[in-house]
């Protein structure tokens, strides 16, 4: 969609709103983007209190206080703004899709106004594919997301919990394994320049078996890993292929009884 044409100042007018979504009250509109607007004030944005998907992605958005009227908001992107705190979300009792990524979140504390949404199952932080991220974003921000968010299901596009997410703990797991691998080779590297000069060398082949001990576990552990993967490739194939199986028999006995006499 073209970008939107706002007043100069970067308000929200009912106007804009108006104009924007082909309706004529603002309180009948159910859908809206005001994507790339120049918008940093939301103004009259509260007044359409029929609105269930809103998006205000790559603006100058930097305090989201005048959304707290929006209690039939389902679907909200916000993504590549301003915004460090989400204060104003925690009355959206019907949001169930959030986009934040790319703004100024700092911490997974500015994330627990959030916990109030009980229906809430998708939250994006990061999406790599556009370039747009949080600084809160680091190692251990999945963990500790999913730990202060219990019901959320999707985390940046992943699926986080019930089905499917065996393959993204996998991901997770293999990810860690290879930052250890590349952190243990690291460390294992023996700069011959930092090594005191000896008169008597030491068996050369003692130290070598030591040093590669952590490397040989790393290694392991991603071997497992892969191992965990297939098995789960394995298993989704069988319950496709059982599935398939039973959709065609189903059809098979459907066709029999039609042309039985």
């Amino acid at each position: 969609m073209a970008a939107s044409e706002p007043d100069s100042d970067g308000i929200i007018t009912r106007q804009l709103l108006k104009s924007q979504s082909g309706e004529f009250d603002v309180e009948s509109i159910h859908t809206i983007s005001l994507h790339s607007a120049g918008i940093h004030d939301l103004g009259s944005i509260s007044e359409c209190t029929s609105l269930e998907r809103l998006d205000l992605s790559y603006n100058n958005v930097a305090r989201l206080h005048k959304l707290a009227g929006l209690s039939s908001l389902t679907t909200l992107n916000l993504s590549a703004n301003r915004i460090t705190s989400l204060d104003g979300l925690q009355s959206l009792e019907n949001l169930q899709k959030l986009n934040v990524s790319g703004n100024l979140i700092g911490s997974v504390d500015a994330l627990r106004c959030l916990t109030a949404l009980d229906k809430m199952t998708s939250l994006r932080l990061c999406d790599k594919a556009s370039g747009l991220t949080n600084p809160m974003c680091n190692s251990s921000y999945v963990d500790e997301v999913r730990s202060m968010l219990p019901i959320l299901l999707n985390l940046d596009g992943e699926r986080i919990r019930g089905r499917g997410s065996e393959l993204f703990q996998i991901c997770q797991n293999m990810d860690s394994a290879l930052n250890n691998l590349h952190s243990v080779s690291q460390a294992s590297e023996v700069k011959i320049g930092d090594q005191p000069k000896r008169s008597v060398l030491p068996d050369l082949s003692l130290v070598e078996d030591k040093k590669n001990i952590p490397v040989v576990e790393a290694e392991e552990q991603l071997r497992e890993l892969l191992a965990n993967c297939r098995r789960v490739c394995e298993q989704a194939h069988t319950k496709f292929t059982e599935g398939t199986d039973v959709s065609l028999a189903s059809h098979k006995s459907h066709y029999i009884l039609t042309i039985s006499p």
